[in-house]
């Protein structure tokens, strides 16, 4: 194992494992950098977060913006992929995600609030021009939506309203 492996966590699978074991684990490190900043490092990638959530502006994103990303990311990146192996080019795409706390109070400590910190809601709207019929672009982001990593995860624990809206 070289050095890259042991920082990333990531070690090579025995050959007598690699065509029997289909689970995969990403790894990720965080290092604490200072005042409401750390560094995440996964793989051969480094980027910064800042506080958890923030309701101002911020130098780094905070850990919400970073959720919200990943998700409108996967979406969009699914989308494209399932696309290009059915042979449908995607002229153009844009995801719009947004999500709102149980009770924000709680995340800002404020005593004898009720509810939870955690996001109750999460809405994202893909907006994708594709010289496709709507029932081609439906059947698409249907697959992607299956297929999302991130979609059977967070549907565990939110309930998020996630639609397709074709533009011309």
């Amino acid at each position: 194992m070289n050095m890259s492996e042991r920082e990333n966590g990531n070690s090579p699978r025995p050959q007598s494992q690699t065509h029997m074991d289909t689970t995969y684990s990403w790894v990720a490190r965080v290092h604490f950098s200072g005042k409401n900043e750390v560094t995440a490092y996964t793989g051969t990638h480094a980027f910064p977060i800042g506080k958890q959530a923030s309701f101002t502006h911020t130098i780094h994103p905070t850990a919400v913006d970073y959720l919200l990303g990943a998700l409108g990311g996967d979406l969009l990146c699914g989308l494209q992929t399932i696309a290009s192996r059915r042979g449908v080019t995607i002229d153009e795409m844009e995801a719009r995600v947004s999500g709102s706390l149980n009770n924000p109070l709680v995340f800002l400590g404020v005593i004898g609030e009720q509810g939870h910190p955690g996001l109750e809601a999460i809405t994202c709207t893909l907006y994708v021009s594709a010289d496709v019929s709507e029932a081609v672009l439906q059947d698409l982001w249907r697959v992607a939506l299956s297929r999302s990593p991130l979609v059977n995860t967070l549907q565990r624990c939110v309930e998020p309203s996630l639609s397709l809206q074709q533009i011309l």
